[in-house]
């Protein structure tokens, strides 16, 4: 790992100001000495199985329960950090990363999909935070496609995997079958047309600040209008999810009618086999100030008034699991991707296939 304190962010693909996290930009940092591991801000860079540098970012005093907050697609890290900045300074230890090919980690040399992410960036970032937090336990903060990827990654560990404390979901789903006819149309428009670019473009999505992979958004598009999410290798994620016993958090944003619909997010979270997971539909019908879209569930003056404080309170009262496991629990490993769970495929998926 190659830790580093340097200028602003703006200047450089491989710098970050920590000041733009609290809010406000600081002076450059380059003429300042490398701070100690102790501080509250710190910058690193860590590198996959595959020899892909990805960029993580630290808010929060050591020894703090650590929490690694994932952005979702189009986004980087910063999409993240008005939140870590909030949790950071309410004792907790916040690990932000960047996807490949995202904000301040490097573009990788072949395409990539989801199953990239959970394989390779996922256990990249974890192997981090355990290096530097000891045997405290990280939780795991998803918004939309960095909630999938967390959980992908644990659908192929061994039942009852106990390297991660507890996840918190927003916003995320791959299966929803309740969107309206022609929103079901447009998916299938858009995963025809994915395959003639490597990458999506961030001006086609409103407040997009990236590029997206064209295989992993293609990925999503399948995984949709099949209502399954089913790996390269015909793996099984949302079945294999049923041997984890981790606490789960899901929100739902009661506006998100395309993206993540209510109902297949409240799918995902009831696929875990865990006996302490909660669902929650952030809308006006259920008192909430407003129907939540997709992006406003983690960004937005309303979110940072009653999101923030929700899912600070559910950390706070799973604190404790962040503790090391009882001795008999051995830290799990990745299932052979040579022996999925069988999956039989409908006539209607054959027919999708053969589609798309």
């Amino acid at each position: 790992m190659n830790f580093s304190n340097t200028s602003k962010f703006g200047q450089s693909k491989r710098a970050i100001n920590p000041g733009i996290f609290n809010g406000h930009v600081t002076g450059p940092a380059s003429d300042a000495s490398p701070p100690p591991l102790s501080d509250r801000f710190l910058t690193m860079h860590t590198l996959t199985d595959d020899g892909t540098r990805l960029f993580l970012s630290r808010m929060g005093d050591r020894g703090s329960p650590p929490l690694i907050l994932a952005h979702g697609t189009f986004t980087n890290q910063r999409s993240c950090a008005p939140l870590a900045s909030h949790l950071a300074a309410r004792g907790w230890q916040c690990w932000l990363f960047d996807w490949r090919g995202h904000g301040y980690s490097d573009q990788p040399r072949a395409s990539f999909n989801f199953e990239t992410l959970a394989r390779q960036d996922v256990p990249a970032v974890l192997r981090v935070v355990e290096e530097n937090c000891g045997p405290l336990r990280p939780f795991w903060l998803g918004h939309s496609a960095g909630a999938v990827i967390a959980a992908m990654w644990l659908a192929r560990q061994a039942p009852a995997c106990t390297r991660l404390a507890g996840l918190q979901m927003l916003a995320a789903q791959a299966t929803s079958r309740q969107r309206s006819w022609a929103m079901q149309k447009k998916i299938r428009l858009i995963s025809w047309l994915l395959p003639l670019r490597r990458q999506i473009a961030s001006h086609w999505m409103p407040l997009a600040t990236e590029a997206e992979s064209s295989h992993l958004l293609r990925q999503w598009c399948q995984w949709s209008l099949r209502g399954h999410m089913q790996g390269k290798d015909g793996f099984d994620y949302l079945a294999a999810l049923g041997r984890q016993q981790l606490p789960v958090l899901s929100l739902a944003g009661g506006g998100d009618d395309f993206i993540s619909p209510p109902d297949g997010c409240q799918r995902l979270l009831e696929s875990f086999g865990s006996a302490s997971k909660r669902y929650v539909l952030c809308s006006q019908a259920q008192g909430f100030v407003e129907d939540y879209s997709h992006e406003r569930l983690l960004i937005s003056k309303n979110a940072k008034n009653e999101i923030w404080p929700l899912l600070e309170n559910w950390l706070h009262q799973y604190a404790h699991q962040s503790q090391p496991p009882a001795p008999d629990q051995e830290a799990a490993f990745l299932l052979p991707s040579s022996a999925p769970p069988p999956v039989h495929a409908s006539a209607d998926d054959i027919d999708l296939q053969q589609q798309l």
